[in-house]
């Protein structure tokens, strides 16, 4: 009968466990954050400061299907952030009516370190066809 009742009490923690977790992965949405830097040559920043030559509130980052994404300025650091989206690996970011840069990401999946499910991250980032460094800080130098 204590055998019975053991495992009755372990398969009842491991069933409360498993439904506690899927509920909490319903609400956990991790994504990827990307910043992105524009500097000249001499390292200076092309978005922020008195050698800036872009308007920060102006640059357009859209994903692979034409829609906008947020994006978030960072000027202490001068940087422009956003999150990768869930189905899309290409970005433009567009500067001007001209100048539009694209972004391309090879990603892969890993176990979330904040909730049961998993996030998507980056293995590779291409800048206009040419791999580049793959950090979340991406430097694009003009």
């Amino acid at each position: 009968m204590k055998k019975v009742y053991r495992i009755l009490t372990l398969s009842i923690a491991i069933l409360v466990s498993c439904v506690s977790c899927t509920e909490e992965c319903n609400d956990c949405l991790e994504l990827t954050t990307k910043s992105i830097k524009y500097v000249a040559s001499d390292g200076s920043n092309l978005l922020f400061g008195n050698q800036a030559i872009y308007n920060p509130d102006s640059v357009i980052i859209k994903a692979g299907n034409d829609d906008e994404v947020s994006v978030w300025k960072q000027e202490e650091v001068g940087t422009l952030m956003f999150n990768l989206e869930l189905n899309y690996t290409v970005y433009y970011i567009v500067l001007s009516d001209s100048l539009i840069d694209t972004l391309d990401f090879d990603l892969a999946k890993r176990k979330s370190e904040n909730c049961c499910g998993y996030v998507n991250y980056s293995t590779k980032t291409r800048l206009n066809g040419q791999e580049i460094e793959n950090h979340d800080l991406v430097i694009i130098t003009q």
